[in-house]
């Protein structure tokens, strides 16, 4: 009922301006007609009708700057409550002494969502990898379509939020969470999000977040399934790359795991040397095992900081710094020996904004000192082996033409003599 009463208020209200509209047409044209010969009038006369239809779109549209056109955001956003953003990234690579050189799609990124009222806000993410994907043996695409988050936040109070049963992102380091092309400097992620935590990584979930009440101190709660190594997929190559699992709570390691993180923001404090920084703190527990008798939990933990200086002859220098690692209760367990007890992964990076333009353009180098260790520890059996840190050098340039447009070059060069020296150059939307 109540939605019937307002489309026939919005009706009636339409129908108002519209006739003031067709009076107003009609009165210039009847003060223009004593002046001008019959052609005149003709001509005058389609202007205005002209006019009045453009006019009347906008009025039946909401006005937005483009009606026609349901991506705009006119009518989306003023009748439905709808709006649709989107991220993508494409990447041109060259990997010195080998073949990998190759173009890639990489990924193409839609997020749809929808505000029911003022206190249920539903949010999805869905995305395309690599070119797409069928079901063809022998098919040309061999990317991905993903549901990557499917949930509806609902306000309890000012403070507290529920994350309804859905997919959601595990809140462990930044760049899971937060990880669109314009967010980071590199073409490529961070390495620790590619081996320590496997961004991006989702789960089947429920949870909380919210204010702690402190200014710029907010937290998150996460109720999920743990990770899967019911086929081995713990090892000292990969690290837990392979662990997320199908988020279909029937299949593979179905133990809930809980994470939990705490984030500051200092942009809005009134202390001057805080607004330019910002940090969390994170982790996850869980088990690596359906049915266990021994202890096979997994605990992961991560810490980051980042830090821009505010003003003085260094303004705009930022500072970045993450580490994460893993412990694992019962390393024996794990099928693949050289996996010890722990696994680490860390990145200290330099950046230097250099603003140009408009408010959001900027050139900014950076240099980036990044690396992992998935064999740390050892364990009791004979056949363990280490294997080893693997230590990188990554640097290059992130030119922002704008708050939605990035162009990105860089270097990653192995210290270990590892991986050959890669070489990538990118372009990155996100709006």
């Amino acid at each position: 009922m109540k939605t019937n009463v307002s489309k026939l208020l919005s009706g009636r209200a339409m129908a108002v301006r519209i006739a003031i509209l067709a009076l107003l047409v009609l009165g210039v044209g009847q003060a223009q007609a004593q002046n001008q010969d019959p052609d005149e009038r003709i001509k005058a006369m389609e202007e205005q009708l002209k006019e009045l239809r453009d006019q009347l779109r906008q009025l039946r549209d909401g006005g937005g700057p483009d009606a026609d056109d349901p991506f705009g955001g006119a009518t989306l956003q003023s009748s439905s409550g709808m709006t649709l953003r989107f991220y993508g990234e494409s990447k041109y690579n060259w990997t010195k002494g080998t073949s990998g050189n190759y173009f890639d799609p990489h990924r193409y990124v839609l997020m749809p969502a929808y505000q029911i009222n003022d206190w249920i806000f539903f949010n999805s993410e869905v995305e395309i990898e690599h070119g797409g994907v069928d079901d063809k043996d022998d098919s040309r695409f061999r990317g991905a379509l993903e549901l990557e988050q499917f949930y509806a936040d609902v306000k309890i109070n000012d403070w507290l939020n529920w994350r309804s049963l859905g997919l959601s992102l595990i809140p462990v380091g930044s760049i899971n969470l937060y990880h669109e092309p314009t967010l980071f400097y590199s073409v490529h992620r961070p390495i620790m999000y590619k081996y320590i935590i496997p961004s991006t990584w989702m789960e089947g979930s429920t949870g909380f977040w919210g204010d702690t009440g402190v200014d710029g101190l907010s937290f998150e709660f996460l109720i999920s399934s743990g990770i899967d190594n019911q086929n081995g997929n713990i090892d000292d190559s990969k690290g837990v790359r392979n662990t997320r699992p199908n988020p279909n709570l029937k299949s593979g390691n179905r133990q809930l795991a809980y994470s939990f993180r705490l984030a500051y923001d200092g942009s809005s404090s009134g202390v001057d040397w805080l607004k330019g920084f910002s940090g969390s703190a994170s982790t996850y527990l869980g088990n690596y095992q359906e049915t266990t008798t021994t202890d096979t939990s997994a605990y992961l933990w991560d810490v980051e900081a980042k830090y821009r200086i505010q003003s003085g002859a260094l303004k705009n220098l930022e500072f970045i710094a993450d580490y994460a690692q893993w412990h694992f209760g019962s390393p024996d367990a794990i099928a693949d020996a050289n996996v010890g007890d722990s696994m680490y992964g860390y990145r200290l990076e330099t950046a230097y904004h250099i603003p140009y333009g408009n408010a959001d353009a900027e050139i900014v180098p950076f240099f980036r000192y990044e690396g992992y260790d998935l064999s740390e520890g050892g364990k009791d059996a004979n056949a363990f082996t280490e294997t080893g840190s693997n230590n990188y050098l990554t640097y290059g340039t992130a030119w922002f033409l704008n708050a939605n447009m990035v162009l990105k070059a860089g270097v990653r060069q192995s210290l270990d003599d590892v991986d050959g020296t890669e070489f990538s150059i990118g372009v990155g939307y996100t709006f």
